[in-house]
């Protein structure tokens, strides 16, 4: 099982916080849960990665700290705090594109400030200007259609951070480029960050993305998932291309010991392995939980 990350005394408020978590999916009758007893603190400004094969609920985890999915057992914080609605301050990123086509790179990042009504010359100034920050300056008159599929992504990462949110949120973005587009935009995205407050959670299939771009990599496993691992990336050189980077023999080992994890608990196909060790554990801390609130009524 995973250990929440360490916070240093008197740090602020993480902006994420698990805590003996499980999430089922909403059903009717016995449904598995996707996730089990996770734990895991994630301090402003920090870059984690979640890696681990499909099926032990990675998505599900980005579907929580948004607020599209509330946990059945345990217990989840954003900022401090348990929301009964949609978390404030959220930039999501899937892998499937969501540009409008019929808009320019001007009006697709500056969508989320006329949704807030933003008057129409400070929305576009300001879209115009994290335009520029996202190399498409030039570009703003372009539709979809016209721009490489690196350039939509930039437009999408744009049209995320324009409302400058606290958390993102990025779910395999760059699972659908070539390996060489793929690399660009990891470096793109690092040095976008970099040195800013702004909190990150990547999830990605990708072992070695995961190594490049993150500050710690957790690793799940089972299905239902569970947290099995995390690596702190402190000793991995920062600063370097991603080339650099691999050949670096901290890399190697980190990496060697997150793939160990991840095989274990992999099929043929490439599916999570049934955790049926982990679901019983999470059926008696949601059976505990529930006696628990029947006892204080």
């Amino acid at each position: 099982m995973g250990d929440i990350s360490p916070l240093d005394a008197g740090t602020e408020v993480p902006v994420v916080e698990f805590k003996d978590v499980t999430v089922r999916y909403p059903g009717k009758g016995a449904i598995r849960p996707a996730v089990v007893d996770v734990n895991l603190t994630v301090p402003k400004g920090r870059f984690v990665c979640v890696v681990g094969p499909s099926g032990c609920g990675k998505s599900t985890l980005l579907h929580v700290c948004s607020g599209l999915l509330k946990v059945s057992g345990g217990e989840f914080r954003y900022l401090g705090k348990e929301w009964r609605k949609l978390h404030p301050g959220i930039g999501y990123v899937t892998q499937r594109e969501t540009l409008l086509p019929w808009k320019t790179v001007l009006g697709n990042i500056a969508l989320p400030l006329k949704i807030t009504g933003m008057p129409r010359t400070e929305r576009h100034e300001r879209a115009a200007d994290m335009a520029a920050s996202v190399g498409l300056g030039d570009w703003l008159n372009h539709y979809p259609r016209e721009l490489s599929g690196g350039m939509r992504q930039r437009v999408q990462l744009g049209r995320t951070l324009v409302t400058d949110p606290t958390l993102l949120l990025m779910d395999e973005p760059f699972g659908a480029l070539d390996a060489v587009l793929r690399v660009r935009m990891q470096e793109f995205l690092k040095s976008r960050i970099e040195g800013t407050d702004l909190t990150t959670i990547f999830v990605t299939h990708d072992l070695s993305e995961a190594l490049t771009l993150g500050d710690e990599v957790v690793a799940m496993a089972g299905a239902p998932g569970s947290i099995d691992q995390i690596d702190k990336l402190e000793d991995l050189p920062r600063g370097v291309s991603p080339v650099e980077l691999r050949q670096s023999p901290a890399y190697a080992v980190h990496e060697a010991r997150l793939w160990k994890t991840i095989a274990g608990n992999l099929s043929e196909d490439g599916v999570a392995l049934s955790n049926p060790e982990v679901e019983h554990e999470g059926d008696h801390a949601m059976t505990a939980a529930a006696h628990g609130r029947r006892g204080t009524s």
